[in-house]
């Protein structure tokens, strides 16, 4: 039995709704993970960085990719593994991953949708 996609592939939703902003010691000059040239310092905080794209209107973090080998439409982090810790955090099939599909016109997730993917958490 082949498995279905994660929501969050045929969404991608949250990465078009928020500012990113994280700790500059998350960028990979600094020792992190985040590549440096995704993101930029705040101004006036200095030791704020924040993902290039999340910083106007309309939002669109730069990391967000197509993910064609996965299906068409699909989408998601390409840099998921060196991901900031906002965006690790961001809980799915939280109040605000429902709120933010809301917001799009998305269905809410049901039940059926997202208990596989929290089992194997």
């Amino acid at each position: 039995m082949s498995q279905s996609l994660h929501p969050c592939v045929t969404c991608g939703v949250c990465c078009t709704n928020y500012r990113v902003e994280f700790s500059v010691y998350e960028l990979q000059s600094m020792g992190g993970t985040v590549p440096d040239h995704l993101a930029h310092e705040v101004p006036g905080k200095g030791n704020r960085a924040r993902m290039n794209g999340t910083e106007k209107h309309p939002v669109r973090c730069v990391a967000l990719t197509a993910l064609p080998h996965l299906g068409e439409n699909c989408v998601g982090c390409g840099i998921y593994e060196q991901r900031s810790r906002p965006c690790r955090d961001f809980p799915f099939a939280s109040y605000g991953c429902h709120d933010t599909r809301a917001k799009f016109g998305l269905p809410a997730l049901s039940e059926e949708d997202v208990a596989p993917w929290l089992e194997t958490a």
